[in-house]
């Protein structure tokens, strides 16, 4: 990794993002305009913050064409993982992930991933398939920014696409909104029991000594 943890980076690069994501959305409502409240919006869940993106398009398909939701859905994405990758990579420049980083370099699957890496960015865009993952091996395995970009772009493009299309097919029968409500309940369900599931393992100290064994074991 070229880059070089400092702190204050950290904090203007997340600022600086945040703040353009959430004034495209005011933006977009105080202009009355729908496709910048989706760029807005989906600028922020582009990135590891777990934004409910896909009810969100079903909510909008009725706005734009299919095509043009994909087509700037897409292009959101591919530009975020590219600020998301430069953040990601100062964090893991911290001597505290100096451990971390070696298991990247040495585990096998990890190895696997990054043999598949665009690919397994595609499939993982557009599919129910594990996205973050490849995210994650992409950034530490320094790959490629334009191939990174491009395969998000053509995978969460094609998503979108999809879900637009659903969302106008739902639209049509009057089933939109409680399309988007159910998708809304299904998040916050995933949400609540991964903070649970979380709070869990960490209060028992597992998901740490499974780390170090997982760690150690394939070093």
């Amino acid at each position: 990794m070229s880059r070089t943890f400092r702190a204050a980076d950290l904090c203007l690069i997340a600022g600086g993002y945040a703040a353009l994501a959430v004034g495209l959305w005011f933006a977009g409502s105080a202009v009355g305009s729908p496709i910048l409240q989706f760029i807005g919006f989906m600028a922020g869940a582009s990135t590891f913050v777990p934004l409910p993106a896909d009810a969100y398009v079903l909510s909008v398909a009725d706005d734009y064409p299919a095509l043009t939701i994909g087509l700037v859905g897409g292009a959101v994405n591919a530009a975020a993982v590219l600020v998301e990758r430069e953040w990601v990579m100062r964090l893991v420049s911290h001597p505290v992930f100096t451990r971390f980083q070696e298991f990247v370099g040495t585990n096998r699957y990890v190895g696997w991933a990054e043999n598949h890496l665009f690919v397994g960015l595609v499939v993982g865009g557009f599919s129910f398939l594990p996205f973050e993952p490849f995210r994650l091996v992409a950034i530490l395995r320094n790959y490629s920014p334009v191939r990174y970009a491009f395969a998000t772009f053509v995978g969460r493009g094609v998503r979108y696409y999809c879900y637009a299309r659903v969302g106008r097919l739902f639209a049509v029968y009057g089933l939109a909104k409680w399309v988007v409500w159910a998708s809304l309940a299904l998040f916050a369900v995933g949400l609540v029991r991964s903070y649970f599931r979380f709070q869990s393992t960490g209060s028992s100290g597992q998901g740490v000594n499974e780390l170090e064994q997982r760690l150690g074991g394939d070093e």
